[in-house]
């Protein structure tokens, strides 16, 4: 039986938040508008997908290489690479659990030398029409707010949830903590926590020891809460 650790991918494996500052659309000075409700963390998982809908708007007619482009100047979260490294030699099987778009988190991953070290990514895709960003982006990891993976994380590595540790810093990140085993949660925000503290369930997890908050710059403090597996 496999033990799995899902990773949330932005603001965890990497950090992105500089990166939509930059112009991308030469004299229209077209840029990411996310706004420091998505920078943060602070939209509500049901608030997500439409607030996604309306950032991705700006981007509808944009080659979809120009924004990958844009997308690949993001930097690695300190500490990822030795974290992923140790996780895989204690046997673990890592997954990405991504609203991001999976061609993007692959190339990234693969940029840098990081898939070795993946078993699989369960992501959202860009809406494109000849290249072009239709301004849409669809996956049941958005429909669900992540939940749906739980059934096909169990029925492909033969786990109950309970064996499933998920590590993600935000809001839209508390649904799928409070259905696994474990959640781990990176630097979270005031508002995260609050909801944590409010919140009967995942208050009940923290208590019980199955819900925890790493804080530090670099990713692999998360291993104060996951054994190894010697």
């Amino acid at each position: 039986m496999h033990k799995l650790i899902c990773f949330d991918f932005d603001d965890v494996i990497v950090n992105n938040k500089f990166v939509f500052k930059i112009p991308i659309i030469g004299h229209k000075l077209k840029t990411f508008e996310l706004g420091a409700q998505y920078l943060e963390g602070n939209l509500d998982p049901k608030s997500f997908n439409r607030f996604m809908g309306e950032v991705l708007k700006q981007l509808q007619g944009v080659h979809i290489d120009t924004v990958m482009r844009l997308l690949l100047h993001m930097r690695l979260q300190k500490g990822t690479r030795e974290l992923l490294k140790r996780l895989r030699e204690d046997g673990y099987k890592i997954v990405i659990v991504s609203t991001n778009d999976e061609t993007f988190i692959r190339r990234f991953l693969e940029k840098h030398s990081l898939m070795q070290y993946i078993s699989h990514i369960y992501a959202a895709k860009f809406g494109l029409k000849n290249g072009l960003m239709t301004g849409k982006i669809y996956g049941d990891v958005i429909k669900t707010e992540k939940t749906g993976i739980i059934g096909v994380l169990e029925k492909k590595y033969k786990i109950r949830r309970g064996d499933i540790t998920y590590i993600g810093d935000g809001l839209t990140d508390l649904p799928i903590m409070k259905k696994v085993g474990k959640g781990i949660l990176f630097n979270p925000n005031a508002l995260t926590k609050m909801e944590i503290y409010s919140d009967k369930i995942l208050k009940k997890k923290e208590n019980s020891g199955r819900l925890f908050l790493a804080e530090g710059k670099d990713l692999r403090c998360v291993m104060d809460f996951i054994p190894s597996r010697e």
